[in-house]
């Protein structure tokens, strides 16, 4: 017997779509998710944003040091000692401190300072102050026989003597020299040392400063002591010196003095100054001649010889002045 189904076409068909819809969901159910927003497309050029991971990165950059040239050093400055010399002359000249030069030369004792012998000159500190003539004050010390006179390649040479009238030694002895125009007003000036390191009660001792030049308008110079110092040597540092013998005269167009000195002291000496000065017939120096023996030590009871020449045909006399430094 045959089974007959009720329906029509249409409503078999709306049953199939409805079979379809609930197969495609549940495929879409075990699929992935597909987001309905689109993922931005980076643009070519453009820097993506890092997103903040609260907190901050900080990178400092070091500054440049700049490198400068280095600074060329300065050329030194080489001064040989002259006669008459001392280091607060050769200080004041070049505008440095005294105690600068010792360091600069490695000197412990100004006294030892020799003619001929070569100093290193210090550059002077940049802001520094500046080294200034010392202010002229009236000393218990007297200056004679005080004279310049020109020479024939245009130098003044400038000597006289400084005598100490006081009861005790003096030492550290500066002369300021000046010279100045026919109204008085000062053209160049300098500093001289005496010849001897101390000089005793009563005693003298020569000083002598060369100009190189004579100023336009020289008409007349003057010398005053500018520094001195009491001292109780000779007794710690300086020792007796005795002279054995001297003796002079005029040979060809020089006068020359002979003589011999002996260390008169119970220890060795390492350093004995001999120094001869030159008169006139009116007692006025004329000059003078520096011998120092420190070569090697002297023993108590030796000898030295020592002469110097003097080209003055006016030469009338002469004195020797010795002392003797431990």
């Amino acid at each position: 017997m045959a089974v007959r189904v009720r329906g029509s076409v249409r409503g078999r068909a709306g049953e199939i779509r409805w079979k379809v819809l609930m197969l495609s969901l549940t495929m879409a159910a075990c699929g992935r998710v597909v987001s309905g927003r689109p993922s931005p497309t980076p643009v070519s050029g453009s820097t993506p944003t890092i997103p903040s991971t609260g907190t901050p990165i900080v990178v400092r950059v070091p500054t440049p040091t700049p490198v400068l040239p280095p600074t060329p050093s300065p050329t030194p400055i080489i001064y040989v000692v002259q006669p008459g010399d001392t280091l607060y002359s050769i200080a004041l000249r070049y505008g440095v401190s005294v105690s600068a030069l010792q360091e600069a030369n490695g000197i412990t004792d100004p006294a030892l300072l020799q003619i001929g012998q070569e100093l290193v000159i210090p550059t002077p500190s940049p802001g520094g102050e500046p080294v200034r003539p010392p202010t002229p004050t009236p000393m218990p010390l007297l200056v004679q026989g005080f004279g310049c006179a020109a020479s024939a390649l245009g130098s003044l040479s400038c000597v006289g003597e400084v005598v100490n009238p006081q009861p005790h030694p003096m030492r550290n002895v500066q002369v300021q020299i000046v010279l100045r125009d026919g109204e008085g007003r000062e053209l160049s000036a300098g500093i001289a040392g005496t010849g001897l390191d101390i000089l005793s009660s009563g005693g003298r001792s020569p000083f002598a400063l060369v100009f190189n030049a004579i100023p336009p308008g020289y008409a007349r110079a003057e010398a005053r002591v500018v520094r001195a110092e009491p001292t109780q040597e000779p007794g710690n540092r300086y020792g007796p010196v005795e002279l054995v013998r001297s003796e002079g005269g005029i040979e060809g167009a020089d006068f020359v003095v002979r003589g011999r000195v002996r260390n008169a002291d119970a220890g060795p000496m390492r350093r004995i100054n001999v120094v001869v000065a030159f008169y006139n017939e009116q007692d006025q120096l004329l000059g003078f001649r520096q011998v120092v023996f420190s070569e090697e030590p002297i023993g108590p009871g030796a000898t030295r010889d020592f002469e110097v020449r003097f080209a003055a045909a006016d030469v009338h006399m002469f004195r020797v002045f010795v002392e003797g430094q431990r």
